[in-house]
Parts: C-alpha cells; structure tokens; sequence
C-alpha cells in the first residue's frame, strides 16, 4: 500500500525553493522547478504562495533570517550578542551563499524575519548607555557589513586566482593572505566594528 503524500503546505514550498536555489542558485528557482522538487504541478503551489515567485522568494529569504535567528542564545550583554549575531549570520548565510544577495535585496523581508532578534539587541545596548539612535545604527551597520563580507567571501572562493598567478609583490600578498581562509579577517573586521562601538559609548 502506498503511504499517503504530504500534504503540500506554504512552509513545503518554500523549503523546497530553497533546496533549489541551493542546488541551482537563482536562475534555476522557477514555479516548475520547485513544483519539480515536490513532486507536483506548478499551478498547485499558487494556492500557498498567491504572489507566485516573488512571494515565493520572500518566505525563503524569511526562512534563513529565521533560522539562524531561533538558534540564538542572547545574554544580554551587548557586546557578546552582537558578536555571536553576526558569527551565526554569517555561518548562516555561508550555508546558503545563493540566498546572500537575495537577502540585500529584500532588506524589508529580512528585517521583519528579525524583530525578536533585533529588538533584544536594542535593549541591551540601551542598557549599556548607547542611545537608541546608535542601537539601530549599531545593529544595521554590523548586519550589512556581515552581509557584505559574506557575498565578497563567496566571490573570492569563486575566482580562483593564486598568488602564483602575479608578478606584482603587493597581489602576491594579497591572495596569499586570501589563500589562508577568511576566519581571521571576519574576526579581524568583527573586533574592529565592536571596538569602534565601545569607544563611541565611552567619548
């Protein structure tokens, strides 16, 4: 006997755009596609994602932000909060490095998919003495600037170029820090925004 088929759901369709954008980046994430993924007709997803592909797209850029955001352990200490945030943002977003320009692109999705998260972020800075003006320029600097690395870590991993190829000492040098992996240039970036927030909170 058959087992009976899962029901489709909203939440089905976007996991399953996911999985196609992961495999085929964003190009290859049509309605058939995903319909594809699911074993099922395209125009039977319409009746959980009505705006189609946009819609579509939006729930899985939601999904990602949320993702990372519920794995989250927040101690109210705003500087190891905004650290771990953007450590798991960008293991999140290298997870599924064809979402990333997605997410730049649908900042009003992302930022909604992270009220919790953002909200407790707020708190404990203000807790901290940062006015709240800073707060949120605080965490929306931190959250592009990771953003941005991560699209640039990609790029670099993706144009295989080695301080082999150049004559020119100071590309040499550059690649061959490159070559050495990006843990230590994030952390070194990482310390560098933490460090400028803790002396704006102390001028």
């Amino acid at each position: 006997m058959t087992a009976p088929r899962e029901p489709l759901s909203r939440e089905r369709v976007v996991a399953a755009a996911l999985a196609v954008i992961d495999r085929s980046g964003m190009n290859g994430c049509s309605m058939r596609a995903v319909a594809g993924e699911l074993g099922v007709e395209a125009m039977s997803l319409y009746h959980h994602v009505p705006g189609g592909k946009d819609e579509m797209i939006d729930g899985v850029v939601a999904l990602v932000q949320t993702e990372f955001i519920e794995s989250l352990d927040m101690t109210d200490e705003w500087r190891e909060d905004m650290a771990s945030f953007a450590r798991a943002y960008r293991l999140a977003l290298s997870s599924h490095p064809n979402v990333v320009a997605m997410i730049a692109a649908r900042p009003s999705v992302a930022y909604r998919s992270s009220t919790s998260l953002v909200g407790s972020l707020f708190d404990s800075m203000e807790a901290a003495g940062f006015p709240r003006s800073d707060a949120l320029r605080a965490v929306r600097v931190v959250s592009r600037w990771t953003i941005g690395f991560t699209l640039g870590e990609a790029s670099a991993l993706e144009d295989g170029e080695a301080a082999a190829d150049f004559d020119e000492p100071l590309l040499v040098e550059v690649f061959t820090d490159i070559a050495k992996g990006e843990d230590d240039v994030f952390e070194f970036g990482l310390e560098a925004l933490l460090r400028g927030l803790e002396a704006r909170l102390t001028a």
